[in-house]
């Protein structure tokens, strides 16, 4: 079996991490569909080189601990190994090669004679933080037996919803990432299917729910979720937009709500399951393979069909439910973006693998939110984690597309699924939640016209005084810094820009004696910052039109300018 180039750059990757001494315990994160389990399986082959190495595979499911073995004998049939999990019936430690369930093996580490040397753990963000749980204690009981070994973590969302990143704080398992295979990439390079989101006509009220340990009140989010009109709205909307789309995929509030669901599915003519915990196993698998195999719609899932569930098919993702939790809410995107491919494709050409996702069953996945989680986490490709307790919220800057109800981040010029122009403009720059857009290559920069111009002194702590300019374009307030104090590459902008504005100050002083004479651009070209999207960035001011400033009676603005300045300079 050959290996993707990027597969192949985050085992090479791994090595030069352990090269080059930067610590014996990294992370690999790979997006859902990304193909961890061909890169355990090179992992493995590749430590069996060494005579007498024994490796282990760890994991929590059992369908992950059958995937990964099988894509091991696919592409080392030669290799010698075991299973140590009570749900797949066999509990052996003398193979060299182990695929061992958490649930069974964790009191084990005593028992493993010789231990192992390699311990790789899929879906290693779902370690907890607490190093008394049955991860915490199995891989501290290891390092004891066994000082030396190494372990690997692979994940697609590399940190936890209640103590951040898994590589980071005290008492980590991780020590570092050694490769991080971009998701955005492997859409752009049709590994894997794009995503799309249109926004709701209805969502849940989220003001009386309550947090709880990082995460929305289970019970307050079920009674907001279980609104009987809201729920109507709700189905009806996901039957109108997934009416040319094949598998859908739905996340409930809780088990009564997502009976609700199922129940207004079935007035509206399809049979929808509801999958939980607390199904019996079989009846559980029963379901998911009538699912697979299409003789029903969708299926309802209740805190289950997340990690490790694998369906291709899937095109529609419905999160009628909301989470504060960055890894659930990629996890849940994530069933979505495996791509189905017309026959033919060849994997080796990126132009056939486009090609063949796009005339093939499932050009792309319709990611529905009926929670706000798309705002509240933004682009999957540009998550950015919160520690425990600082909260998002507030409105996002989004707009629905009157052709087809695409949610579109504010900023865009045209819709990002039908092409549609937009009128002006109605960015809000101080919200801070995010747009409609789920990855950032779907944003594109828009021209603003600058109405007005502010300036202010702008002070920081430790650092020279700027000016701050602030365009007001309509609805939209976007702000810049000029630095003529700074040095380096930030005087150096200012100094490029003064024949632009007219300027001769060469401080910060002068610059705010002056400002008010400075020339305006006739409009800046914005787009969403990729690191925070929820604020704005200028990447082109428009000065072949300049609005020149025109001599007249002093404001009240410009006299409190100068007296700004006056005191400044009474400071030096």
């Amino acid at each position: 079996m050959k290996l993707r180039k990027y597969q192949a750059d985050a085992i090479d990757a791994l090595y030069q991490y352990w090269a080059d001494g930067r610590g014996d315990n990294p992370l690999i994160v790979a997006p859902t569909g990304a193909g961890k389990s061909a890169i355990l399986a090179k992992l493995v082959e590749d430590a069996m080189e060494y005579t007498g190495t024994r490796v282990m595979i760890l994991t929590h499911v059992k369908e992950l601990l059958e995937q990964n073995a099988k894509t091991l004998l696919r592409i080392a049939p030669q290799s010698d190994i075991g299973f140590y999990s009570a749900s797949i019936g066999q509990k052996r430690l003398d193979k060299p090669i182990t695929f061992a369930g958490i649930q069974s093996v964790y009191q084990e580490a005593p028992n493993m004679v010789p231990p192992p040397d390699l311990v790789l753990v899929d879906e290693a963000h779902l370690i907890p933080k607490n190093s008394e749980t049955r991860y915490g204690r199995f891989i501290k009981e290891l390092k004891q037996c066994n000082p030396m070994v190494k372990i690997v973590g692979l994940t697609a969302t590399p940190y936890r919803l209640d103590s951040g990143f898994l590589h980071k704080g005290k008492d980590a398992i991780f020590d570092g990432i050694a490769y991080d295979i971009p998701v955005g990439m492997l859409m752009d390079e049709g590994y894997l299917s794009t995503v799309i989101s249109k926004g709701s006509l209805n969502k849940i009220d989220l003001t009386n729910v309550k947090m709880r340990g990082g995460e929305f009140n289970e019970t307050d989010l079920a009674v907001a979720a279980s609104d009987p009109a809201l729920v109507e709205a709700t189905v009806k909307e996901i039957v109108a937009l997934g009416e040319n789309r094949k598998a859908w995929l739905i996340f409930a509030s809780g088990l009564g709500h997502a009976d609700m669901i199922r129940r207004a599915f079935a007035a509206e003519g399809f049979d929808i399951e509801v999958v939980s915990g607390e199904d019996p196993m079989g009846e559980r698998t029963a379901k998911i393979e009538a699912f697979k195999r299409g003789d029903r719609r969708g299926l309802i899932n209740c805190g289950v069909l997340t990690t490790g569930f694998d369906h291709p098919a899937v095109d529609l993702v419905a999160m009628v439910r909301a989470t504060a939790s960055a890894g659930l809410y990629v996890q849940i995107v994530g069933r979505g973006t495996r791509p189905v491919y017309a026959p033919g494709v060849d994997m080796e050409s990126k132009a056939s693998r486009l090609e063949h996702i796009a005339k093939g069953t499932k050009p792309n996945c319709l990611i529905l939110d009926y929670g706000q989680n798309v705002e509240r986490h933004g682009f999957i490709d540009t998550i950015k984690v919160r520690p425990k307790g600082e909260a998002g919220g507030g409105e996002a800057p989004v707009k629905l597309c009157p052709s087809c109800q695409t949610a579109n981040h504010a900023a865009v010029r045209n819709c990002i699924e039908c092409g549609h122009e937009f009128p002006a403009p109605a960015l809000n720059h101080a919200s801070t939640s995010y747009g409609g857009a789920m990855i950032s290559t779907q944003v594109e920069a828009k021209w603003l016209d600058v109405k007005t111009v502010e300036y202010d002194l702008h002070q920081k702590e430790g650092k020279p005084d700027s000016v701050k300019v602030t365009y007001n374009c309509e609805m939209v307030r976007v702000s810049e810094w000029l630095c003529p104090d700074h040095g380096g590459y930030a005087a150096s902008r200012y100094q490029a820009r003064m024949g632009a504005l007219g300027s001769t100050a060469m401080t910060t002083i002068d610059a705010l004696g002056q400002c008010t004479l400075w020339n305006w651009p006739s409009r800046i070209k914005v787009k969403p910052r990729a690191d925070n999207p929820k604020y704005s960035e200028i990447v082109q001011l428009d000065y072949s039109a300049p609005k020149p400033a025109e001599p007249k009676k002093k404001t009240e603005e410009e006299k409190r300018l100068e007296r700004l300045a006056a005191e400044i300079s009474e400071g030096f």
